[in-house]
């Protein structure tokens, strides 16, 4: 039996959203404008002091920091030596769904880990997402096997992210031969490709929507 690291590289993402009220969202549009700022990005050092109970990592929402599942996505495994074995592309991977290939996955392979919802609705009606865009090794996992772990052995699923601006799609679980991984958190060393803090609301939402329809009109 040997031991084997799968790291996981390229660009990741790393972000929280908390749920505000009409009035916090106020107090965040009040504090940009009397401080001149030019938006919501310079007001991240002060968003502890302008919300209760608000800590980028521990929000009443949910926070998350994983891998992007985009073509800059690598999957590295590394023997006990630290010596590279093989890269692979996330296309080389066993699909979850394949039933075809002989892994036994849990009948909850496809759930999603955690909510993660950045669109305002119904009971969430003011979301503020502060995340960044990383670049550099971002999950790693250790594995035990008698044979040498080949692309197709392991798997994982997607989760989209999305926002009324962007989607995100995120890594979620990672699998090896149908048994499901947790990362061994001491693999992550990244840097930042530049913060954002966003607000949604549903009155921006009901404002895009009006700016839409009138620009359909105009089309017409």
């Amino acid at each position: 039996m040997a031991q084997y690291k799968l790291i996981l590289g390229g660009y990741g993402f790393d972000g929280s959203a908390h749920v505000l009220t009409d009035a916090e969202v106020q107090k965040l549009e009040d504090a940009v404008q009397e401080k001149g700022y030019d938006s919501l990005d310079d007001l991240y050092s002060e968003l502890p002091e302008l919300l209760d109970n608000y800590d980028y990592v521990e929000t009443n929402y949910w926070a998350t920091q994983t891998a992007l599942a985009s073509d800059n996505l690598v999957f590295y495994l590394y023997d006990q030596d630290e010596n590279l074995i093989w890269e692979a592309a996330y296309e080389e991977l066993t699909p979850t769904f394949d039933e075809d290939c002989g892994f036994d996955f849990p009948e909850d392979a496809d759930d999603y880990s955690k909510e993660i919802d950045a669109y305002p609705h119904e009971g969430k009606e003011n979301i503020l997402m502060v995340y960044e865009i990383v670049k550099g090794t971002l999950l790693g996992f250790l594995i035990d096997s008698e044979e040498q772990p080949k692309p197709s052995d392991f798997s994982c699923t997607v989760q989209t992210l999305e926002t009324p601006r962007d989607d995100f799609e995120l890594v979620d679980k990672m699998f090896f031969q149908g048994v499901q991984l947790e990362s061994n958190g001491e693999d992550e060393d990244y840097w930042s490709k530049g913060l954002n803090v966003v607000l949604y609301t549903m009155d921006h939402l009901d404002s895009e929507d009006d700016e839409d329809e009138d620009w359909d009109d105009e089309e017409e």
